[in-house]
């Protein structure tokens, strides 16, 4: 199954690689003084074990970060529709753009990203603070973290201009928060928010690192991992770029054995037109 967060409405729903909505349909509550939740950054609970991100004797299987700066969790033993509220960060002024997750048997941890206060925070399986991810002090003032991912162990952190302006930056930090390399900088990052890792069956793009704009002609576009070089950007098969309003997640589908959630050569996306009042959930295959 597959996540969107219905940010104007304050849901998230599942699909399946269809499109097909599941049933599991959870509402994020609002941070104090709030009416609806703004959830932005969903993860799924990686554990192997029950003792990784716990709500009383429940496991989580679901986090979701919001722009009213919590972070809240939904698990089996909490009503259909309802999540649980972890942390609410919003008196100190904290909006969360995105979450990321280890991908460890157990002793996991959550980084969330404060674009507000422009720090990733990491928290622990308990979901104590342990610290703030080492600040690159060669990105910007006016550029802030905005998307992540753990990828293999490495966490890929973007910043965005703060102004809406083009650009941005593409970090690799260690999972202890340590600044490993600045990998890309400049264009054609223009508000970097989604990363996936493509496939070896994705044509030219093949193993590559793509990133999503988040802008009202969001691109998808394809660095080498391992030296950051710009490979290119995903187009049709009229070899037009694919530009989609408002672009936000990307991640490929899990494949065997049961796909579900999407073939492996299969790129699901979600996005908001309209200036986020709508949304969007899509999926670009590649034609072999």
């Amino acid at each position: 199954m597959l996540g969107g967060s219905d940010e104007g409405s304050g849901w998230s729903t599942l699909y399946d690689g269809a499109g097909k909505k599941q049933g599991l349909e959870v509402e994020i509550p609002p941070a104090a003084g709030g009416q609806i939740g703004m959830p932005t950054g969903i993860v799924f609970n990686p554990s192997d074990t029950f003792a990784d991100f716990q709500i009383g004797k429940q496991t989580t299987i679901f986090l979701f970060a919001t722009l009213d700066g919590t972070i809240t969790a939904w698990a089996p033993g909490i009503a259909l529709n309802d999540t649980q509220p972890i942390m609410d960060n919003s008196a100190a002024g904290a909006s969360y753009t995105a979450l990321a997750v280890t991908n460890r048997a157990s002793g996991n941890l959550l980084f969330a990203v404060n674009n507000a206060k422009n720090v990733v925070e990491i928290y622990d399986h308990t979901f104590k603070h342990l610290k703030n991810f080492q600040q690159d002090k060669s990105v910007g003032a006016d550029f802030a973290v905005f998307g992540a991912r753990d990828i293999n162990g490495l966490v890929f952190v973007s910043y965005a201009s703060t102004t809406g302006g083009a650009g941005g930056f593409i970090d690799i930090y260690s999972e202890d928060g340590i600044l490993l390399t600045q990998a890309i900088h400049g264009s054609p990052l223009n508000q970097p928010w989604g990363f996936a890792v493509a496939p070896k069956n994705f044509g030219p793009l093949s193993n590559t690192l793509l990133v999503s704009n988040n802008t009202n002609s969001g691109t998808i576009n394809a660095f080498n991992a391992l030296n950051g070089q710009f490979v290119g950007t995903l187009k049709d098969t009229e070899g037009k770029s694919i530009v989609i309003d408002q672009l936000w997640g990307i991640d490929f589908g899990g494949g065997a054995p049961m796909n579900t959630n999407g073939a492996t050569d299969q790129l699901f996306f979600t996005a908001g037109p309209d200036n986020n009042l709508a949304g969007t959930f899509g999926r670009i295959d590649f034609v072999h």
